[in-house]
């Protein structure tokens, strides 16, 4: 039985990505942050699915120590991952600084998502995982603050959208530069605009957005379903640009020194954990 790792699971399109894999025969590990909404959302996995090989795992990835705990406690549960699925997302409208002292969509948007494969190299590995990002478009003239990651007295939401966003494009393309895919690979997917809770924290117009024209979470989903399970993805570092049409995909190709720069980077940050 394959073995189906979902980070940000217990709702959206991490749950949605859960269910189907689920109904696909997969062993589904579900994390999340909340105890209680993450054992209701593998109950209704399950019962969804009539799966019964679905299980949790609760962290707080808001911290670099929490990052560490999840993938402590997901080493405990399996020792092999065949697909990975990273869907922790937030969109915030304020400054907030983590208690690592980086800015709070960035920790949870790039840079769990970066420690989620970093410290479970191993279990990716051994699985030869299909690595799936649930994601978004660039934004126009987007860049890494390297200088000022947290972005202290420069925030905005669009800003900080920008660097995220960008961030795990050039994720998934220095990943495919470093990793050669009959190891492992990892792609991206635009989700479109899904009626998730994701939008809860971001100002009224976007929300006003999602609910006027978003689409359910089962149906944004069906890209990373396909990353994640088909046979026929043997490629890595591509970009799936159309939502719902799996057929349609780029080649990830931004610039490759600052792709390297901000792996480098995040390495340094998971060593400074508070």
């Amino acid at each position: 039985m394959k073995t189906a790792v979902i980070t940000g699971g217990n709702g959206g399109i991490g749950k949605a990505t859960a269910t189907q894999l689920a109904k696909k025969g997969y062993r589904v590990i579900v994390h999340g942050r909340e105890p209680e909404k993450t054992k209701q959302a593998v109950n209704e996995i399950v019962s969804a699915s009539g799966n019964k090989n679905v299980e949790y795992v609760i962290a707080d990835i808001s911290s670099i120590a929490g990052m560490k705990a999840l993938a402590e406690e997901i080493k405990q549960k399996t020792d092999t991952i065949n697909a990975l699925v990273l869907s922790t997302g937030v969109i915030l409208n304020k400054h907030i600084l983590s208690i690592d002292g980086l800015e709070l969509g960035f920790v949870i948007q790039y840079l769990s998502r970066f420690a989620a494969v970093h410290f479970l190299m191993d279990e990716l590995k051994k699985g030869k995982a299909r690595i799936v990002h649930v994601a978004a478009p660039t934004l126009k003239k987007a860049t890494i603050h390297f200088d000022n990651l947290a972005l202290k007295g420069e925030f905005t939401m669009m800003k900080a959208m920008g660097q995220e966003m960008l961030a795990n494009h050039l994720m998934t393309q220095e990943f495919a530069k470093r990793i050669p895919a009959n190891e492992m690979v990892m792609n991206i997917f635009h989700v479109g605009i899904a009626k998730t809770g994701i939008a809860n924290q971001a100002g009224f117009m976007f929300k006003a957005l999602v609910n006027m024209f978003g689409t359910s979470p089962d149906k944004a989903c069906s890209n990373a379903v396909y990353l994640a399970s088909d046979d026929t993805v043997n490629f890595t570092g591509y970009f799936l640009d159309k939502p719902g049409k799996p057929q349609h995909k780029i080649k990830v190709a931004h610039d490759a020194v600052m792709a390297s720069k901000l792996w480098d980077r995040s390495l340094e940050l998971l060593k400074q954990a508070v």
